[in-house]
């Protein structure tokens, strides 16, 4: 479940007119300074379930002495031809500045009475206020002494939300069949083999080698992609491209397509370098050998039993087997708790039923993401917006009634970096080097978020554990990846 709806907060949404641009961009910033504003007049009037219209009406004394003397300043600072600095005529100077002046001001008056009025009525508010098009008119500041702006506002929903052993969510379970505990199995004779040096290549050998991109001359391409690698020759789908390398020596050359020799797209741009998703690899490359090697499987014995787990004695392969099974079992836990929290997130959110003003927020994510996102792409994936919305409702609510679960510390983010750390290195204690390194790390402030968001989905897992109730359910691998497709 992701935590953001996944659309930009935009500094301003579209606006009646300019002036009323800027209103709603002050609106974020007005909050330190919502009390020091006028006595403004702002009514409130329902416009439905869970919205509202917001009138406010900014008379002549509310703006004027302000704005007088920031034109009394702009006069002590002009330099104009023909005047000495501090006597430019005052009407010269509200012609040129007055404009400016009384729109930036009545901007940020606007934007502090919306602030005031929403603290000061503890008005929970979704998104943000969007200016009501059917109410609101051009302004004339030559003309105008007294303005009125009308905003549409969204009200959240009051929400009941208690965590509790009445609320059942599955926990699946992985088990591991054979086929698997097999695989692991071969893939550890591999990893513990001899590895040996033939002069003639066969089908079941690896290859080390170098690729250089071609063209569609079949030269080699100016700038193109060069990179080392190293692959199994039985990894080939294409059975016409296995010959190719079957019986080759050191420094033969190889001229193929690796996309269709592999048929999968993420081990290509893996065997040639690349790192950008974005680029789509259909060419045809020349592969230099420079080894062949053959990986002589270990036996298995007590001998690879202690290789693989030297802490362990293990005398029989039947031991041996449920070991590798409880490893490749745990190794699903990330997945199968992420499931569950998933799980849990829907059951709330079913169980609370939440209602949403739909047409605002329909609106407010359109004109929050000019030239982002059409009408037509919200309305298609306005539920997916919704169920979005619906938890981060939840998810407030669970703040308060569990605060100290759920809140993420900067030394616990700091933690898992120092961890990462310590087991990449195998070092005990953090160096002050070190230190500088996770500080380093968590400058970027997207990948401390994301450890952030991580560390905080595991406190939620463990509060739904702890709360609601769980009951294990076994399913093979492969059913558990279905489960995980289809979980919307």
């Amino acid at each position: 479940m992701p935590r953001g709806v996944g659309v930009r907060v935009p500094s301003s949404a579209q606006r009646i007119n300019k002036m009323a641009n800027n209103v709603c961009h002050l609106f974020f910033k007005a909050i330190n300074t919502a009390n020091k504003i006028s006595n403004m007049k702002v009514t409130q009037e329902s416009s439905g379930d869970l919205t509202a219209i917001l009138k406010l009406t900014l008379v002549e004394e509310d703006y004027r002495a302000t704005v007088d003397n920031q034109l009394k300043d702009y006069r002590k600072k002009a330099n104009m031809p023909g005047f000495r600095q501090g006597h430019v005529p005052m009407g010269m100077i509200k012609k040129m500045y007055g404009k400016t002046i009384l729109a930036e001001e009545i901007n940020k008056l606007v934007s502090e009475g919306l602030n005031k009025h929403i603290i000061d009525n503890k008005v929970d508010v979704l998104g943000y206020p969007l200016p009501n098009e059917e109410k609101s008119k051009q302004l004339d500041f030559d003309k105008q002494e007294e303005f009125d702006f009308y905003f549409d506002i969204a009200i959240a929903p009051v929400i009941d939300i208690e965590l509790s052993k009445k609320i059942s969510v599955p926990y699946y379970s992985i088990k591991i069949s054979d086929e698997e505990t097999d695989k692991a199995i071969n893939d550890v004779k591999l990893r513990f083999g001899e590895e040996e040096t033939p002069e003639i290549s066969e089908a079941g050998h690896s290859l080390q080698g170098n690729f250089v991109q071609f063209d569609a001359e079949g030269n080699k391409l100016e700038g193109g992609i060069e990179n080392a690698a190293f692959f199994n020759i039985a990894d080939i789908k294409l059975k016409t491209i296995v010959t190719k390398f079957v019986g080759k020596k050191i420094d033969d050359k190889v001229v193929f397509n690796p996309m269709k020799a592999f048929k999968d797209e993420s081990k290509v741009k893996h065997l040639l370098g690349i790192n950008d998703d974005d680029i789509a690899i259909n060419s045809d490359f020349e592969f230099t050998i420079n080894k062949i090697i053959l990986v002589k499987e270990a036996e298995v014995n007590e001998d690879l039993f202690k290789k693989v787990y030297p802490n362990d004695d293990f005398k029989t392969l039947e031991d041996f087997k449920v070991k590798i099974s409880g490893e490749l079992k745990q190794h699903y836990t990330r997945d199968t708790d992420r499931q569950f929290m998933a799980d849990t997130i829907n059951k709330l959110i079913d169980l609370t039923d939440i209602k949403l003003p739909d047409e605002f927020m329909k609106r407010w994510l359109l004109e929050s993401n000019q030239g982002k996102i059409s009408k037509e792409q919200i309305d298609t994936q306005y539920d997916s917006y919704a169920k979005t919305f619906r938890w981060q409702l939840i998810e407030s609510k669970l703040m308060e009634t569990h605060a100290d679960a759920v809140k993420v510390e900067d030394e616990e983010i700091k933690d898992k970096v120092r961890a990462y750390f310590t087991q990449m290195g195998g070092a005990g204690a953090m160096t002050e080097q070190m230190e500088g390194i996770v500080d380093s790390v968590l400058q970027n402030q997207e990948e401390k978020q994301r450890i952030h968001n991580d560390i905080l989905d595991e406190k939620y897992i463990a509060l739904f554990k702890e709360h609601i109730k769980f009951k294990e359910k076994e399913v093979d691998s492969k059913k558990f990846s279905e489960i995980v497709s289809n979980t919307k």
